[in-house]
């Protein structure tokens, strides 16, 4: 029983670090800013900001410097 609790612990525990990994690239990969706003390049290309909502507002593609 103890073996299947620390199976499970374990793939919880891959299966968050895996989700979080895009959280960092967005950290990561600062390319600018819009308007005083920090702005991201996302995984795809997208260029965003965090508006004061906390959503992803995009920009135009030419305005990122990454």
């Amino acid at each position: 029983m103890k073996n299947l609790f620390l199976f499970l612990y374990i793939i919880l525990v891959l299966s968050c670090s895996s989700n979080s990994s895009n959280d960092e690239y967005d950290l990561n990969s600062s390319c600018g800013t819009h308007n005083g706003k920090q702005l991201y390049r996302g995984p795809e290309g997208g260029c965003y900001y965090y508006n004061s909502s906390g959503n992803k507002s995009y920009v135009d593609r030419s305005e990122c410097n990454c």
